[in-house]
């Protein structure tokens, strides 16, 4: 979808209101396909981990499952627009790929369009990186570190385990989607591309990918000392935390601090011990100059509980103290209590009569009113509903709005048991659909790293006064990785953040 989305909010927090309230609707038959999936597969030996384990996914279905997340995972939060970036760092991973255990997977290497500091990887060779996590980055080396973990849990087959895990644990989900395919995408948002966000891996899991992105770096030339330097920042990211920039697994995962520790342990073993190696600063800074940081503003923000999104000119207010999140393909709110959801989403027909005709002709739904209307000026086509549903009834309303040569479906459903407390506050959220106007909003505009070299010796501080960011001291030392009351040696070439935040 052309942009609705930024991020407001960690991928994470984005995303998981929702997979809780829809993973709670756990079908029953997943219990039944565990115990089918039990008795498949057997076990065999991992040439990265010499490991016997069970796996009850051959290698072509395993690729077969990245390439499936592959797509909604780039549908989902999008891949950040810059070829040339793209491309350094795909270049960057296949050299690490082709030196593993697993150099034949069709390994890819993406940015992913997210603020947020996270790397993940796929079953089959897919890994990915945010800008987020490459803003906190400040050498070749440290992505390498980065990626060279990432390829240690495809290698290790940590996150094919995990995934067919999800998968079962996923069966049956859908609040209503069965009767109502145009909800459908909201509860994919839970589904298996997603939920590779929210793979929680085992200290030895962690630890072993460690030691497998050490051995990669090491085999490349890297310096494998930088993966340690990777795990300083993350453990300053969760101390410093509360900035909204740090992922969930943060909080999941072994500390950063005792893993850098494992980190010099393992390469402390290396023999013949790693000779340098190459760090490569300068030609990486280059890479991310002028790269997006933080929020972009252009695919829509949210200032208490009203959306505004520039591009497409129009402004949203959802019920109050929902959870907000922004996707590439919809808007979506949640209530407190996880039991109701808004959303925003395009409708692909050319009318707003249209698109009510194909909505509510759907089989299985029972249409409470329909009608033509308008909000605020604008030919809308509407109605209220209810659906039978594995998991109980559920009742909604949508409204199909016309503007800027655009349909826009606005949709509002929760169980009917609940219609009663949420009606008003999704009816007036669905009105209160807007043109935005306001010339402030409109103009905002991302910020963007710049990469200053300084001609002579500064602090930190002083650099922040000469060259003022539109980051905070503390987040400017985080992504320089030098401390707030650092020295800085002339010539040293430093991050700036240009442009002003959303506030």
């Amino acid at each position: 979808m052309k942009s609705l989305s930024s991020h407001t909010r960690p991928a994470y927090a984005r995303i998981s209101s929702v997979q809780r309230m829809l993973s709670s609707l756990l079908h029953p038959l997943a219990l039944l396909a565990i115990g089918l999936v039990a008795t498949m597969g057997g076990c065999s030996t991992n040439l990265a981990t010499g490991e016997r384990r069970l796996n009850f996914t051959s290698e072509a279905q395993e690729i077969a499952m990245g390439k499936q997340a592959d797509q909604e995972i780039s549908a989902s939060l999008g891949l950040y627009p810059d070829e040339t970036l793209q491309r350094y760092v795909h270049q960057l991973g296949t050299k690490l790929a082709s030196t593993s255990e697993r150099p034949n997977l069709p390994w890819t290497f993406r940015v992913v369009d997210d603020p947020v500091v996270n790397a993940f990887a796929v079953p089959g060779g897919f890994i990915y990186v945010t800008r987020g996590i490459l803003a906190h980055l400040n050498s070749e080396a440290e992505l390498a570190g980065v990626m060279g973990h990432e390829i240690g849990h495809v290698t290790a087959q940590h996150s094919v385990h995990q995934m067919a895990t999800s998968q079962l644990a996923q069966l049956g989900l859908g609040l209503g989607t069965a009767l109502i395919p145009e909800i459908q995408p909201y509860a994919d948002l839970a589904g298996t591309g997603l939920g590779l966000l929210f793979l929680k891996f085992s200290r030895d899991d962690e630890n072993q990918a460690d030691e497998l992105g050490v051995r990669y770096m090491t085999r490349t030339g890297s310096d494998p000392r930088q993966l340690g330097a990777v795990m300083g920042m993350l453990d300053r990211l969760s101390q410093e935390g509360g900035t909204g920039r740090a992922p969930e697994w943060l909080a999941t995962h072994p500390s950063p601090g005792n893993r850098r520790e494992h980190i010099a342990e393992i390469i402390s073993t290396i023999s013949p011990a790693p000779a340098g190696g190459t760090i490569n600063r300068e030609s990486y800074l280059k890479q991310i100059d002028g790269m997006m940081f933080g929020l972009n503003p252009r695919e829509g923000f949210f200032k208490g509980n009203t959306f505004y999104q520039p591009d497409l000119k129009f402004r949203f207010d959802f019920p109050a103290g929902w959870n907000l999140m922004n996707q590439k393909q919809a808007v979506v709110g949640v209530s407190p209590k996880e039991d109701a959801i808004v959303v925003i989403a395009f409708s692909s027909k050319s009318s707003s009569a249209e698109a009510a005709r194909e909505f509510f002709s759907q089989e299985g739904l029972t249409v409470l009113r329909t009608g033509s209307t308008s909000i605020h000026g604008f030919r809308t086509s509407s109605g209220s509903f209810t659906a039978q549903t594995e998991q109980g009834v559920v009742q909604g309303t949508v409204a199909f709005v016309e503007y800027d040569g655009r349909v826009y479906q606005l949709l509002g459903y929760t169980s009917q048991a609940g219609w009663g407390t949420y009606e008003q506050g999704m009816t007036r959220a669905i009105g209160s659909f807007d043109r935005l106007t306001d010339a402030g909003m409109l103009s905002m505009q991302p910020q963007r790293l710049k990469i200053v070299t300084i001609a002579k010796a500064m602090s930190l501080a002083e650099f922040h006064r000469q060259y003022p960011s539109g980051v905070s001291l503390e987040a400017l030392a985080l992504v320089n990785q030098v401390e707030q009351n650092g020295q800085l040696r002339a010539g040293q070439q430093v991050k700036r953040v240009v442009g002003s935040a959303v506030q």
